[in-house]
């Protein structure tokens, strides 16, 4: 089979078969890891046994087209960005599911201000793992100013005002 082929196959299958934990579940590097030795050793030896040379990198293979690789996805960044959608969805869009999660875990704080507390569920823990990764990219738009924190989001620097100055002991 070509690289073509291969490239096709890893896409379609290989890629797709387990986005749909990737998109609620925030996965180990362990496991992430050895996604991506399974694709990259399909991708190398394809069905036989035989062990081939790695002609090029993989990070290389993982990048875009545009950018002289073969498009096929990183895991672990298709993994952050498919959990950052969820806090996208959240912050923008209106529906039941939002106001159950605003009930339950935001309790009229904002997106920057939620903690973490033990009665949390698996899927809201994985989110907030990658919360900092969402608000990194986030620009502030305060609108009525209900759904902002002077103190606690991210206005200068890339961080809240509270970390950058904390208050003495």
């Amino acid at each position: 089979m070509s690289i073509a082929g291969k490239t096709i196959l890893i896409d379609s299958s290989l890629s797709n078969s387990f986005v749909y934990h990737m998109s609620i579940y925030f996965l180990p590097k362990t496991t992430a890891k050895r996604l991506d030795k399974q694709r990259r050793t399909f991708f190398w030896q394809g069905g036989g046994q035989k062990r081939k040379y790695h002609l090029i990198k993989w990070e290389i293979i993982n990048k875009s087209k545009k950018h002289g690789g073969l498009g096929i996805k990183n895991v672990q960044t298709m993994n952050i960005s498919l959990l950052c959608k969820w806090w996208w969805k959240l912050e923008m869009e209106n529906g039941l599911w939002q106001e159950i999660i605003k009930g339950k875990y935001l309790h009229n704080d904002t997106v920057g201000s939620v903690k973490h507390i033990m009665d949390d569920s698996p899927i809201w823990r994985d989110l907030l793992k990658i919360k900092h990764i969402y608000l990194k990219g986030r620009i502030m738009k305060v609108k009525n100013g209900k759904c902002t924190s002077f103190w606690t989001d991210t206005w200068l620097c890339d961080k809240p005002l509270c970390s950058l100055f904390p208050h003495p002991i």
